[in-house]
């Protein structure tokens, strides 16, 4: 049914600083947990204690309510870690994918077996005699997977799994590994930097950022009501914004209104998180946020607006999407700014 996992208290220092707090953080067994966040976050140093490669300064790790530290060699094994980097070994990729088998004594037939069905599991069984050094990085990256699937795992790690691929590579990699762990019950953490892997692929989101844990929750929640204005940069919204909520729950970004209100929240500093889309470019004089058009460019079924806001402090970069065949305001025209509240979110200031 996959493994259990408990983080509690957890810190990691180096040089003095610490780069990974976890104060608390639990994952169900068959749970797909991914972890987020920009480089730098701490989201390997968080793979590297669930995989007990390093151990905590304070703090405890454990798997189905035992201590990483205490795991004996049987436990240990029903851990499987999959690397950024592959390296494989200059023999076959059969061989490559046989060698933690043969590190658990699996009898030669067996281990034989096995590790064909991992292969088969990714695509990939026709390259079984291929040498793992000659083969592409795609290939290698779900050799490198079959390996850590062929010993059955309860807790499967994955840190960036398909690093280095292009965007149509990665996506054919993922859908091979949802269909490999499909009939699986395993527990999976798996690293990214990419918002729209996370939020695709996760059962629950953990956002790092600056080591620390900003937020955990589901694919909807992340995305929807984002914690703090790191978080929105993190899950990718184009426009991040100080704004400022009135009495009334009107949302105003340098006193200028921006269409957006607010009960949930009372007055005082706020952030106004916005996609692209979200952004209403209209005529100048309009009620809404001065701005000034910068540039138009073609996007990928609409078209990119970038634009300079006035505020009383200089100018904010602002990013809005027009339909492809809508009116573009032409560079240097003076244009208004106003949020469409459902692609919009109104975060509560520090």
């Amino acid at each position: 049914m996959g493994a259990a996992l408990t983080v509690r208290d957890v810190r990691v220092a180096r040089g003095g600083r610490e780069v990974l707090v976890v104060d608390h953080l639990d994952v169900k067994p068959s749970e797909h947990l991914f972890v987020l966040g920009p480089n730098g976050a701490g989201k390997t140093t968080l793979l590297r204690l669930l995989a007990a490669v390093t151990r905590p300064d304070r703090g405890e790790v454990e798997v189905d309510g035992v201590p990483v530290r205490r795991l004996g060699l049987a436990e240990r094994r029903r851990v499987g870690y999959v690397t950024q980097r592959p390296a494989l070994l200059g023999t076959t990729v059969l061989s490559n994918v046989e060698l933690p088998l043969r590190w658990r004594k699996v009898p030669r037939a067996r281990r034989r077996t096995m590790a064909l069905g991992a292969l088969e599991r990714l695509q990939v069984a026709h390259l079984a005699e291929r040498p793992a050094l000659a083969l592409s990085g795609g290939e290698q990256q779900r050799v490198n997977l079959a390996r850590s699937l062929a010993c059955d795992p309860d807790l499967l790690l994955l840190d960036e799994p398909a690093a280095g691929l292009d965007t149509e590579a990665r996506a054919i990699f993922f859908a091979d590994l949802e269909r490999a762990l499909a009939d699986r019950a395993v527990t999976t953490v798996q690293v990214t930097h990419r918002p729209e892997e996370a939020l695709r692929h996760a059962d629950r989101v953990v956002v790092l950022v600056d080591g620390a844990v900003r937020q955990v929750g589901t694919p909807e929640m992340i995305n929807r009501m984002p914690a703090d204005a790191a978080v929105a940069t993190v899950v990718g919204y184009d426009n991040v914004l100080t704004a400022r909520i009135t009495p009334d729950g009107a949302v105003l970004v340098g006193e200028w209104p921006t269409g957006l209100a607010t009960d949930g929240l009372g007055p005082g500093p706020a952030v106004v998180a916005a996609f692209a889309n979200a952004v209403q470019v209209g005529p100048s004089g309009r009620e809404g946020l001065p701005a000034v058009v910068r540039g138009v460019s073609p996007g990928r079924g609409h078209r990119v607006v970038l634009l300079d806001g006035r505020l009383p402090g200089g100018l904010v970069p602002l990013v809005a999407h027009l339909g492809i065949d809508a009116p573009a305001p032409a560079p240097g025209e003076a244009v208004s700014v106003r949020f469409d509240d459902a692609l919009s979110a109104i975060l509560r200031g520090r």
